[in-house]
Order: structure tokens, then sequence, then C-alpha cells
């Protein structure tokens, strides 16, 4: 199986040593994973599947004080699997955009403060399922996807514009329905429990820039 993932994360904010009431912050996350899996007889190599996520989600938020942080995020995302057949070749294609409200509570004071948050998602979004080659069909769905997410994490302040955030999936849940078009005909997914991330992956960190403190 070969793998290649590359993800950046970029986010800019208000957050650092001593954030303050009114503070004002803007940032985003955007990350591309792609994977190929080959099956290898010893005489040739055939690929089996390949598939690729993208997300973009640019944020904007306040600090309502010196420890409540309250922001929304826009989420654009979308994904391709590709399963080639001995006559014929399967492909999804799945994308979605919505928003995303989260809020977190910071503790102490000082360069580094740890944090809890918690986010709710909503993603609406579309499904092409086709099938090429010897027979050839394309199924479209609708997809709504509805989820939270408690996490924990920590800030870090590295002077007065710039902060480091690291935040962890801990518990969460998530809804997906997909409704196929012009049928009655609906898929939905239900997924929950611990270490669950509904908003992207297990483990994020962010470089944080602070456009307008409190008071400025």
């Amino acid at each position: 199986m070969k793998h290649f993932f590359f993800s950046t994360a970029l986010v800019l904010s208000t957050f650092v040593a001593h954030a303050q009431k009114g503070s004002l912050y803007i940032g985003g996350q955007a990350g591309f994973n792609s994977t190929s899996t080959d099956f290898d007889n010893g005489n040739s190599s055939t690929t089996t599947s390949k598939a690729s996520n993208w997300s973009f989600s640019p944020e904007v938020g306040t600090f309502l004080t010196n420890q409540v942080q309250l922001g929304v995020g826009f989420t654009f995302s979308g994904s391709r699997q590709e399963t080639p057949g001995f006559n014929s070749n399967l492909i999804d294609v799945t994308n979605r955009y919505g928003g995303t409200v989260y809020g977190r509570y910071f503790f102490g004071e000082g360069n580094f403060r740890p944090f809890l948050g918690l986010n709710v998602s909503l993603l609406p979004g579309d499904r092409r399922r086709e099938t090429t080659g010897f027979q050839n069909s394309t199924t479209k769905y609708s997809t709504f996807d509805v989820g939270a997410n408690l996490n924990a994490g920590f800030a870090y302040g590295l002077n007065k514009r710039l902060t480091v955030l690291g935040s962890f999936g801990t518990f969460g849940f998530q809804n997906s329905v997909a409704k196929q078009e012009n049928s009655n005909n609906k898929i939905t997914t239900t997924n929950y429990g611990l270490n669950v991330n509904t908003l992207g992956n297990l483990f994020t960190i962010g470089v944080y820039y602070t456009f307008k403190q409190g008071g400025e």
C-alpha cells in the first residue's frame, strides 16, 4: 500500500500570552490526503484502489472575555475514490460545504494555557457514484452531515502576535445522511464515541496571529 499524506494548517488567531476581551482574529485550515493501494503477485502489479481528500476551512472569531473564545469556520471539502474492476471502474465523488461554530475556555494565565472546547458543525453536500466500462451508470445523492465534538488542547504564546495552538479530539458525535436523487433510498451513518473528531484530524496544530487586540 502506497500512502502519501500532506496537510497544512495555518490559522490566524488572537490568542497570545495575554488574550484580551474584544480581540478579533481570522484564519483557516487546509489539508490534502492521497492514498493508493496496489496488488502484486510477483509477476505484475495492479492498482486496486485510489482515494484522495481535500479540505479548506477559513474562520473568524473573537474573545468574549479573557478566557472565553468564540468563532465560526466555513468548511469546503471533497473526496474522490476510484476502484478499478475487471470490466468496469467505480468512481465515488463527494463534496461538502457548510459551517462550524466553536467555543473554547482557557485556564490560567501566562504563555501556556490549556483549554476545553466544543465544536458543532452542519455540512450539506452532494455525492456522485459512477460506473464506467462494460456498463455505464451514474447515481446522485444529496448529503447532510451534523456533528458535535468535545475537545481539549493548549495554546502557547510565542510573542505578542504569534501563538501555537494544539487541539485533540476527545468525545464526539456525527450523523451523516445520503438521499438518492429521484428515489426514497436513504443511507444513514451514525458515529460517536471517545477519540472521535467530526471536524478533522484527531490532533491538529496551528500558528495563530493577532490582527486586533482588545482595546486597540
